[in-house]
């Protein structure tokens, strides 16, 4: 049976709101956790007093003078790096216990117990860093003979830089179903996931890009209404940017639940029986 890009996407969206009490049930912890690593990264810089003031434009600058030394506070280094780790925690947390539930169903425990770090979750996380990897090799490869070529002929570095970001984005997603295999502790390796993906190029592409649409739709829609809101309070208010992140990872993480739902799905259809 062939394999239809927008009947997955259906799929998919038909299985989050049918399951949608589950969903808020799962994303709960991972929301609150990137929330509060957020807001405390925040308190700590003093930037929860700015966050929502217009950018101030450079001061213009003699070009006679060197540059003016790029110097970044420890404190603003250790909390992006919070923010950093708590994001992939969550992603990770979350990824995993949403591919099972759609893959294999209720499992009989409780959401705290799906949710618990494990070596699945280590599984899973290794398998994501070695696709990584594997993706930022490809593209070093490709980059040497392009600058080769780009220095002698400027105007086809741009096209050949543009054919390197589609290649790569097509040997990513068809690479992708080793992540739900991992959720499912499958042996389910880079080989078989191109195997599977045999001419399903573009179909990968589509769940990997269409997915997230339109809830970042919703999420641009609900960061202008925030931005109106703060612009309406008058002052920076610590209890308001809770409320305003809170409302912007539930968001983020049903975009993540329509990827990880529309993959899995991709999954249960191209991959051979265990």
């Amino acid at each position: 049976m062939p394999v239809s890009l927008f009947a997955t996407l259906g799929t998919a969206y038909r299985f989050l709101w049918s399951e949608r009490r589950d969903l808020v049930a799962y994303a709960f912890l991972p929301v609150l956790l990137v929330t509060f690593v957020q807001i405390a990264g925040l308190w700590a810089t003093g930037e929860w007093q700015t966050v929502f003031e217009p950018p101030e434009p450079a001061p213009a600058r003699d070009p006679d003078q060197p540059p003016p030394a790029f110097d970044i506070p420890r404190v603003h280094i250790a909390a992006m790096a919070a923010n950093a780790v708590a994001a992939f925690v969550a992603y990770a947390m979350f990824a995993v216990a949403w591919f099972r539930r759609y893959l294999i169903g209720p499992e009989g425990m409780t959401v705290g117990a799906a949710m618990r770090w494990g070596q699945r979750q280590w599984r899973f996380v290794s398998r994501f860093f070695m696709l990584i990897f594997l993706v930022l090799v490809l593209g070093a490869l490709a980059t040497v003979p392009l600058d080769l070529l780009t220095a002698s002929n400027p105007m086809f570095g741009v096209f050949a830089r543009a054919v390197i970001v589609v290649a790569t984005l097509l040997i990513t997603s068809r690479l992708l179903l080793t992540l739900p295999a991992a959720a499912v502790d499958r042996t389910f390796g880079f080989r078989d996931a191109a195997n599977a993906t045999k001419g399903k190029s573009w179909y990968m592409v589509g769940i990997y890009l269409f997915s997230l649409l339109p809830v970042l739709f919703v999420l641009i829609l609900v960061g202008q209404i925030v931005s109106g809101l703060a612009l309406g309070i008058g002052g920076p208010s610590l209890t308001f940017l809770l409320v305003a992140l809170l409302v912007q990872q539930a968001v983020m993480f049903i975009a993540i639940a329509a990827q990880v739902t529309a993959l899995a799905e991709a999954y249960r259809q191209l991959a051979p029986p265990a």
